[in-house]
Formats: C-alpha cells, sequence, structure tokens
C-alpha cells in the first residue's frame, strides 16, 4: 500500500469482516490523493476558515460568502446548487466565530506550511496527514507545538471516528516535529465542521471517546 487517508482508515473501519479485504484491494488499484477536508467539494469553504484561523481575521470567510453567492446565482444545476448551498451553510456558521478561542495563548504562530509531511508511516501503513494549520507556542520557556484540521463529509463521523483523526494529527505532529517541540494534546484539534464537533487529542488520552486507530491500523495489516 502507497498511502491510504483516514477518511478510508474509517471506511475500512466501518466495513464487515467479510468486505475488509476487497476494499483495501479496490484502493489499491486507484491511489488518489485525498486532502480528506473532502477534496474540492468542501475546499472553498475550509480554505475560507483555514485562513481565518490563521489570522484570526473573519473577513474571510464574508469575502467568500460573497464569492460562492455570486456563482450560486450563476449556476442553473441543481448538484452545483446544492455544492454551492451546503459550502455556504458552512461559512454561515462560522461567520462571527472567534476563531482565537482555539488559540493556546498570546505567543501563538502559524508554522510555514512547507515544513508539513504529507505522508507519515504508522504501525507500518502509510498515511497521509493534512492539517490545516500548525502552530507553535510557548509556555514555562517551553516550545509547543499544535494543528488544526478543518473535516466535512456529508453524511458525517462520530465522535469515536473523529478521534482517528485526532490520533493521526497527534502522530503526524510527533513524527515530524518532536524533536524540537513538546505536544499539547489538548491543541491537537480536529473540528467537524458541518455538524460543529471538535475533538482534541486529550479527549483520547481521557478516555472520553475511544482510540481506534492502531487497533484499525492492525486490521488493515491483517488483511492486506
Amino acid at each position: 500500500m502507497k498511502k491510504i487517508s483516514v477518511k478510508n482508515i474509517i471506511a475500512f473501519h466501518r466495513k464487515s469482516e467479510k468486505s475488509k479485504k476487497a476494499f483495501l484491494k479496490s484502493l489499491n488499484k486507484i491511489q488518489v490523493s485525498d486532502s480528506d477536508g473532502g477534496g474540492n467539494y468542501w475546499v472553498r469553504s475550509i480554505s475560507a476558515l483555514s485562513n481565518t484561523f490563521k489570522t484570526n481575521n473573519n473577513q474571510y470567510i464574508k469575502d467568500k460568502i460573497d464569492d460562492i453567492s455570486g456563482d450560486y446565482e450563476k449556476s442553473t444545476l441543481k448538484r452545483t446548487k446544492d455544492m454551492y448551498q451546503r459550502n455556504l451553510d458552512i461559512l454561515f456558521n462560522y461567520e462571527d466565530f472567534d476563531f482565537s478561542m482555539w488559540y493556546p495563548n498570546n505567543t501563538f504562530q502559524i508554522l510555514n506550511k512547507t515544513s508539513k509531511k504529507a505522508i507519515i508511516e504508522i504501525n507500518r501503513i502509510p498515511v497521509q496527514a493534512f492539517p490545516n494549520q500548525i502552530f507553535t507556542f510557548e509556555e514555562k520557556e517551553v516550545k509547543y507545538i499544535g494543528a488544526v484540521w478543518f473535516i466535512a463529509k456529508l453524511t458525517g463521523y462520530t465522535k469515536s471516528e473523529l478521534g482517528i483523526y485526532a490520533e493521526v494529527l497527534y502522530n503526524f505532529l510527533k513524527i515530524s516535529f518532536s524533536k524540537a517541540y513538546k505536544i499539547k494534546p489538548e491543541n491537537c484539534l480536529i473540528v467537524d465542521v458541518l455538524n460543529l464537533d471538535e475533538v482534541t487529542y486529550k479527549m483520547i488520552l481521557d478516555e472520553e471517546i475511544p482510540a481506534l486507530l492502531k487497533q484499525t491500523l492492525k486490521s488493515i495489516n491483517e488483511n492486506l
């Protein structure tokens, strides 16, 4: 297996034992890069949320609402209009949201995106990780790192499934940045922008939601 997205890890987890092997075979036939934020379908709303998080300036969202609203009015295809409307619904929910509530403290700084590594190996499985923003901060002269990952899926995720994203995000930060920074589990943040759910890796450690990643990757290895 060259790589697998978190979306497909969750899809595998949902499969029956009988269909898991066939599902993996279908993935190996066509290896497609997947942002795990929903690909192009959600890119306009999620990019606006990401830019707003980066700058704490909600004008990015307001401008994107205007852009998409204009395209919605011009479109004649129902499927396209539905896509625009769903992106607008996300943006309306966060139009006046205070993104700084997700910042750890006033030493918060966004890390350059070129520092990201898109594929990490977890339990011998190459997993794609695409957090939207990675940030650093200091507490008592200790340097920390965290990240936010905006997720959208039309049929939605359970909180335990969002926990798989949180586990991947924690592993991504550990593999990529632990030599220079400590990782704060509460700042490994997953946001389901459709259902307005938030999950952190700390919730995994505190056993508020189950840890499913290790068990699921073990099953993937067994079915390859």
